[in-house]
């Protein structure tokens, strides 16, 4: 046998192996590289208005969009260990909440500068921070724990506002804010109530409006997803791992469960395909279908550290369940006053999305999330961008959406916009450029310094 054909030695099989994943992901990368695409001419938007200058802008990511590290500063997310297997993602089952955590510190953006990320989708924030540097937009990221509670990353996001605030020099100073996603609900949180938990007789204040000036909320699932339930019972696979984000690491994370669709927005069929009268955020739902600590013995396996259907787990996905209740419902709250910050709607509406699933009929099986016919996909599927359904982003479930001119169940957006863009694609799309660039790039004005409401005694 000639010696350029020989096997690898022993125990190195996986070296041809990872050369061809690579070799595969750069091509890939080169393809899209090369690929011709639609571009702006960020010239015939970037402008300055005399005597102003537009505020920066905060970045708000989505779930899985903050890269985590370790206390040595390696990555825990993303990384290469990753894609072939390693997880190391769970958070601890405690409940308070604020008790579930570990050791990973959020930093950076994904996909902005590694490859790796962009080889498995995750290619919007590059998009972004590209056509904010092109566009002369001076802006900030807020990293924070996607996995962890929302309430808590609005908290991250004033300290930051704040931090940058001082940095102006200005007290009175409002920051132009883009929430991506699930970044958006944490953004909206921030703008309704600033800091403070989600009371359920606590009126709107819209306490963070002292900070935000114009807030973008791009593919925000308002009224959440039914993919959030898929990542739970079935966990994500990441790259040719099925263990990284495996269902029982994702359900230790209390922000998978704040993105589950709310009651009264629907979600669930029964298997005739029949609409089911069910709330998510309710344990009992759970416990009647068999899910999660409540699967039959025969599925309860887990790899996250903790015996599934333990008194341990059922605890924790009622604290979970209910504070994503309560979020939901903060959010959802109508608002007694105007709101001072102008709020823009950005989505897509022209793919299939997945906006129901069906509930076998056999007790502790699993719903099923692709429809098998042509009705099951007309009860499934709704207009989207491929990941967040547009009635989610407009919140068309709350009362009041069908008297906007939006069709928008949210008294604080002004305007709302959709077109042709997946839900990683949206900022490489002309339109959505445009519209974002010339929001961002709007010179800030004189005014008043917002103060929030006080809340009535």
């Amino acid at each position: 046998m000639p010696r350029d054909s020989a096997p690898p030695p022993e125990g190195r099989w996986w070296i041809p192996f990872l050369t061809g994943v690579v070799a595969g992901g750069a091509g890939l990368v080169l393809a899209r590289a090369l690929t011709p695409r639609k571009a702006l001419d960020t010239r015939l938007i970037r402008r300055r208005v005399a005597g102003g200058t537009a505020p920066p802008t905060v970045v708000v990511p989505g779930i899985l969009g903050s890269e985590l590290l370790r206390p040595d500063g390696s990555r825990a997310w993303l990384n290469m260990g990753n894609v072939f297997g390693y997880h190391d993602l769970a958070l601890p089952l405690k409940v308070p909440l604020s008790e579930s955590r570990d050791h990973l510190v959020p930093q950076g953006l994904l996909g902005t500068y590694a490859v790796l990320p962009r080889l498995f989708g995750f290619t919007e924030y590059a998009d972004l921070t590209d056509l904010l540097l092109e566009g002369g937009v001076r802006h900030h990221v807020l990293a924070y724990d996607w996995r962890r509670d929302l309430v808590e990353s609005a908290r991250r996001l004033d300290d930051m506002l704040e931090t940058l605030a001082e940095a102006e020099d200005n007290p009175d100073v409002r920051f132009n804010v883009v929430g991506h996603s699930m970044g958006g609900l944490i953004a909206r949180y921030y703008l309704r109530f600033g800091r403070a938990e989600p009371d359920e007789n606590a009126p709107v204040t819209w306490a963070g409006a002292r900070r935000i000036r114009t807030l973008i909320l791009v593919a925000t699932p308002n009224a959440g997803g039914i993919p959030a339930l898929d990542a739970i019972l079935h966990g994500n696979r990441v790259g040719l791992s099925y263990t990284t984000l495996a269902a029982t690491v994702i359900a230790t994370m209390p922000s998978i469960y704040q993105l589950l669709p709310p009651e009264g927005a629907g979600g669930l069929l029964d298997h005739r395909g029949e609409p089911l009268a069910v709330d998510l955020h309710d344990a009992a739902t759970w416990e009647r279908f068999g899910w999660g600590p409540f699967a039959a013995p025969r599925s309860r396996r887990g790899t996250a550290g903790f015996e599934i259907g333990s008194e341990e787990h059922r605890a924790f996905l009622c604290a979970v369940l209910q504070r994503a209740r309560a979020v939901h419902r903060a959010l959802g709250r109508p608002a007694l006053t105007p709101c001072p910050a102008r709020v823009v709607l950005l989505g897509g509406d022209c793919l299939p999305t997945t906006a129901r699933a069906i509930v076998p009929e056999r007790h502790g099986s699993l719903p099923r999330f692709d429809p098998w016919t042509r009705a099951e996909a007309e009860a499934m599927l709704e207009a989207g961008d491929g990941r967040v359904t547009r009635a989610s982003v407009l919140a068309s479930h709350l009362p009041g959406a069908d008297d906007s001119d939006a069709g928008c169940g949210l008294p604080e957006v002004g305007h709302a916009f959709f077109g042709n863009a997946d839900h990683h694609g949206v900022y490489g799309e002309p339109t959505f450029q445009s519209i974002v660039l010339r929001l961002l790039l709007r010179a800030a004005t004189p005014s008043a310094s917002v103060a929030a409401p006080a809340p009535p005694e």
